[in-house]
């Protein structure tokens, strides 16, 4: 999907000025090997919503929906395998790095947007899932609200992008897709994506065009 290239470029662009080299590498190494399906569903969802919009401006929303969520997903993995027991604590110490720059400069990117709240909140929930996993029966539940939260989020900064706003129809077909989506990995981007884009301008077509509010779950 060219929207994907799009996402893509901007991410890549976005990590391009990170130093030392050795984190700039590392940074790329996991552009490489992500699911692009929140990047691109931001620029899915700002083109289906207004074919003039600006492709630049949409693509970095979407690389820093793309930069927020591999930020956290990097987090939990590091939760999870804990590195510093069980492995190499130097390959640890930079993947902890790596999270934290990108989670910081994907919130740079999407700071004074209509989604810099629910990006906050999907920061809150991930804290308070990862605590509550160490008791909790279905961990796996709470592992997928990841997804979930930010395929939502990239669904509404497409939106913001595009209209400057939320609508409710909108809104709903982003509470669908984060339930469709929002798997843990997440699906492949051409396959997830199909069909997408027609949904998201019929509901933007919609004439009930009231603006939702800020959030990024349904809690």
């Amino acid at each position: 999907m060219d929207e994907t290239a799009h996402a893509r470029a901007a991410f890549s662009e976005g990590i391009g000025d990170i130093v030392p080299e050795a984190l700039r590498k590392r940074l790329e190494g996991v552009l490489e090997s992500a699911s692009m399906t929140p990047g691109t569903l931001t620029v899915v969802t700002a083109t289906a919503l207004d074919e003039s919009v600006d492709l630049d401006t949409a693509s970095r929303r979407g690389a820093g929906v793309q930069m927020s969520y591999e930020g956290l997903r990097l987090s939990r993995d590091l939760i999870h395998t804990d590195p510093w027991s069980n492995g190499d604590r130097g390959e640890g110490d930079m993947n902890a790095i790596a999270a934290e720059v990108l989670v910081a400069r994907g919130f740079e990117y999407l700071a004074h947007t209509g989604v810099a709240m629910d990006v906050v909140d999907a920061v809150r929930h991930f804290g308070r899932d990862q605590t509550l996993r160490e008791t909790d029966v279905a961990p796996a539940e709470l592992d997928r609200r990841l997804e979930a939260d930010f395929v939502r989020i990239a669904v509404r900064a497409g939106a913001d992008v595009a209209l400057g706003s939320i609508p409710e129809p909108v809104d709903t077909v982003a509470d669908e897709l984060a339930e469709e989506l929002g798997t843990d990995p997440l699906p492949e981007t051409e396959a997830a994506l199909g069909g997408v884009a027609e949904r998201i301008s019929a509901a933007g077509a919609s004439p009930d065009r009231t603006a939702a509010g800020s959030r990024s779950s349904g809690t």
